[in-house]
């Protein structure tokens, strides 16, 4: 059943769905994260292009600074995964007002936390970066690149929160638009500051840095007007009231903390990856970042499924209907497979060719070939990852994912790039295998827990129960 939104909410009312009315559920929530992700991710690509073009450095100081700001990132996951799983959970259990409370929660709670990490990160930038041990060149740049984009980062969180709001609630269709208006706006000012197009300065790597800010600041007032309008899905008003509940608060960080655990997990690995990386030299880095770039591709056409699981099925265990949860992870673990098998086998066949897209660097083209072979490879398997891991924290269960990224990331992915790349020669290439080696890992790991979950009906309790 849809919203005046369009929030689709097959968990809140009326008896269990069809086949048929399940698939039309599962596509009303997909198709608007799917376009969102993928004019984001493509968004990102043009960004990416039309900075990779100025230089390898340039390429290489976007990399650096989006390294060090997904290590601050990572708290955020606790209000993006929390906020969606307690309001699901709540709208399935039909208690709307308190769904609005756990909203709320995530907006002043992010937007703290990213005040907090934006001052740190301008004041200690030089130090920060300085980590990664970058030649100087590369530091300058990514330095004055970081100053500017750590003013969005308040911004970016309260897109974050009212995104994971309304997803929550059924309605992906608003993030969507939101996605939308700020991708034309970064793509606009991109194409206008960093070459002086359009009658703008020419700024370089700087123009960039202040056309995504300019883009984020604008998309999180689009945002909070739309979650506080009279159609929205939430039902909240400027009116609030705009106030730390405790108990919301505590209940939001319990079910989101392990996420911001898995994020560290994952941004931690990512830092020592990149110093092993940066040893090989500014191409070897260029080629990481665009080859990741690249990858998206042929994950951005899943990209909404994991959400769409963790929104059905949280909605499914909010209203006592765990059946109804396996059914759609089924689903969407099904299509998955044969969107990937597609998208996948592009990275396989063409990948010279989408690198080349990207770059006109010879060297940083062939070396991101390697990538994407290899990345292709392990596609399925790692959306079929994403897929249960959404189920399992639409059960309330985000301790299984962030386990599982912790072993798979810190006992196969760096040690087996360290001995792939510098023990047995490999370079760049043994630390790319040992990340295909990790991902295979991870995805037989979470499928067991999965697997055993589905067994033992191992629902975790909705998330309504001490909320008040």
């Amino acid at each position: 059943m849809a919203s005046r939104s369009g929030a689709a909410q097959p968990a809140e009312i009326g008896p269990a769905p069809t086949q048929k009315e399940l698939r039309r559920d599962i596509f009303s929530l997909v198709w608007p994260v799917t376009v969102e992700s993928v004019l984001q991710m493509s968004v990102g690509l043009v960004n990416t292009a039309m900075v990779g073009h100025l230089s390898a450095l340039a390429i290489s100081a976007v990399g650096l600074c989006s390294r060090a700001t997904m290590v601050g990132w990572a708290l955020f996951q606790a209000v993006s995964t929390g906020v969606t799983v307690l309001v699901a959970q709540l709208i399935g259990s039909g208690d709307r007002m308190q769904a609005r409370t756990a909203a709320v929660q995530g907006l002043l709670f992010g937007c703290l936390s990213a005040v907090t990490l934006a001052a740190l990160f301008a004041t200690w930038s030089t130090q920060i970066l300085g980590v990664f041990m970058p030649e100087p060149d590369l530091l300058r740049a990514a330095v004055g690149y970081l100053r500017i984009v750590v003013l969005g980062m308040p911004a970016q969180v309260i897109m974050m929160a009212a995104g994971a709001g309304m997803r929550g609630s059924g309605n992906t269709r608003t993030p969507m638009l939101v996605a939308v208006f700020v991708n034309i706006i970064n793509v606009i000012g991109s194409y206008g500051l960093i070459y002086g197009n359009l009658g703008l300065p020419t700024l370089g790597l700087r123009g960039a840095a202040i056309s995504t800010v300019t883009a984020q600041w604008t998309g999180a007032i689009v945002a909070l007007l739309a979650l506080t309008s009279r159609d929205s899905s939430l039902g909240m008003t400027w009116r609030g009231p705009w106030h730390i509940s405790r108990p919301v608060l505590g209940r939001m960080l319990r079910i989101g903390l392990p996420s911001t655990g898995e994020s560290l997990f994952w941004q931690s690995a990512q830092i020592i990856l990149t110093l092993f990386i940066t040893g090989f030299g500014t191409k070897a880095l260029a080629a990481h970042q665009l080859g990741m770039q690249a990858e998206s591709l042929s994950y951005m056409p899943t990209a909404g499924f994991a959400i769409a699981a963790t929104t059905l099925v949280g909605q499914a265990a909010g209203a006592g209907k765990p059946d109804l949860g396996k059914r759609a992870t089924r689903e969407l673990g099904l299509i998955a497979i044969i969107v990937t098998a597609f998208t996948g086998g592009l990275l396989l066949l063409l990948p010279r060719q989408i690198m080349s897209l990207l770059t006109n660097d010879a060297e940083v083209i062939a070396l991101g070939a390697i990538y994407l072979r290899l990345m292709a490879a392990v596609q399925v398997p790692q959306q079929l990852s994403g897929v249960l891991s959404g189920s399992l924290r639409g059960r309330g269960d985000t301790r299984t994912p962030m386990i599982v990224a912790m072993a798979g990331l810190w006992g196969v992915r760096i040690p087996l790039a360290y001995v792939f790349a510098f023990r047995l020669g490999m370079g760049i290439t043994g630390v790319w295998v040992g990340m295909t080696v990790d991902l295979l890992v991870r995805f037989a790991l979470t499928a067991i827990r999965y697997r055993a979950s589905e067994a033992r009906a191992a629902y975790v309790q909705p998330a309504t129960q001490g909320a008040r």
